[in-house]
């Protein structure tokens, strides 16, 4: 038997170059899967904290974000609550969003609705100013109002609504209920929250089996609030609540990509812990600021934004099995002001792109990771139009008094 010779240098070459392409070829289609794949899909999206324009929808769909994260607000379509026990003496306004999805059908952006927008009878006799941010408390005429308009929403834009137009399958139940912002009468509670997601959850369903169901995103140490895995051990002794969900979304804000792995790491100990290691993981907020307070964590400059956006979007294709992460949404799309208006709050200057619609760096980078041509190009048509964007800016960064939602320093 003759000995067995060495692979050579040159074939080793050959292998490791096959190899290389084989992988970038996987990462390519991972990224260009239809844009309603599923909860599992690896894809890059976009939050947009307004109703995103004919113009902006265009520009996600260039630069590839297969999603965008925006508000469906309950107080804005809801035009009067029901009268009776039926859902049918509701009256609904849809005029905001039809433009929305009808476009976005168009692109073929998919859209993740974040349902919110509590009307101000929800907490009518509150001694804290009322906020529409406060979800309804389970088991009160207006939680039941609450499921009538998600029957509403579900019905006309979900899978086989009756609008027409290319059907929305992904739904977020509300934001950030580990907050007190988002929490009834401020009281943060994972078993109340529980129960929507329970009720909500069947809402849907009953309208579209196929739906994904995707849990609140939760900042992991809040500074007002409850820390995380705190809130999703105790929300999954709420029964039964395992089957109403198909995703759990975190909102990992750190001051690298290595801290944005730690809490991911972290979330997954606890998923284990829970006995619900196959859980997949949608990262729902995720990002930095080119301005705002210096001092702050999540503020860097135009440079470092970029870098960021690299090796945070790097780290999640690496660990993406490790994870089990799914769709993962940059915050934000587009600057909400001007360097020269100097708000301070870094939430204002967490684009991909200026106020004007003019690209950052980070851009760019976006573009480059997710294999799009060219460069970005400047947002065209106007910046925002009133006709959709007038009662925005209930969630997705700022209080209700306008000042920015800031997530404490998180640990490494």
């Amino acid at each position: 038997m003759s000995a067995i010779r060495p692979i050579s240098t040159l074939m080793r070459r050959v292998i490791a170059a096959a190899s290389s392409i084989c992988l970038a070829l996987a990462a390519a289609l991972a990224l260009a899967a239809p844009a309603d794949a599923g909860p599992r899909t690896f894809r890059p999206a976009v939050v947009q904290g307004s109703v995103p324009t004919a113009g902006e929808l265009t520009a996600m769909r260039d630069i590839r974000a297969k999603s965008v994260r925006t508000v469906f607000r309950w107080d804005v379509v809801e035009a009067a609550p029901r009268t009776g026990s039926s859902c049918s003496t509701a009256r609904y306004d849809f005029s905001r969003y039809d433009p929305l999805v009808r476009a976005a059908g168009e692109r073929r952006v998919s859209i993740l609705p974040v349902f919110g927008g509590s009307p101000e009878y929800v907490e009518p006799n509150s001694s804290l100013r009322h906020d529409a941010a406060r979800y309804p408390t389970p088991g009160t005429r207006a939680f039941g109002n609450f499921q009538c308009f998600v029957r509403a929403v579900v019905g006309r834009y979900g899978r086989g609504g009756t609008f027409g137009a290319r059907d929305i399958v992904d739904w977020q139940l509300w934001n950030e209920p580990n907050l007190k912002l988002y929490s009834p009468n401020q009281d943060v509670s994972p078993a109340k929250y529980g129960k929507l997601v329970k009720a909500t959850a069947t809402t849907i369903r009953s309208l579209d089996g196929r739906a994904t169901v995707v849990l609140a995103g939760l900042p992991e140490t809040p500074a007002q609030g409850m820390n995380s895995n705190v809130f999703l051990r105790k929300m999954y002794r709420v029964k039964k609540i395992r089957s109403k969900f198909d995703a759990v979304a975190l909102h990992p804000y750190a001051r690298n990509a290595r801290g944005t792995k730690g809490a991911l790491i972290r979330l997954r100990e606890t998923l284990r812990d829970l006995g619900d290691r196959r859980r997949p993981v949608w990262v729902t907020e995720i990002g930095w600021a080119s301005d705002g307070n210096q001092n702050y964590f999540a503020v860097t400059t135009e440079k470092g934004q970029a870098d960021r956006l690299q090796s945070t979007f790097q780290m999640f294709r690496k660990n993406r099995d490790r994870f089990k992460i799914g769709t993962f949404y940059w915050y934000n799309f587009h600057d909400e002001a001007g360097y020269a208006e100097n708000t301070g709050n870094w939430t204002n200057y967490a684009g991909l792109y200026l106020e004007n619609g003019t690209p950052k760096p980070a851009c760019n980078r976006y573009k480059r990771f997710t294999g799009a041509s060219g460069s970005c190009r400047n947002i065209q048509g106007p910046a925002s139009d009133a006709s959709l964007t007038s009662a925005d800016g209930f969630l997705l960064g700022s209080d209700a008094a306008g000042g920015a939602l800031e997530p404490a320093p998180p640990e490494e």
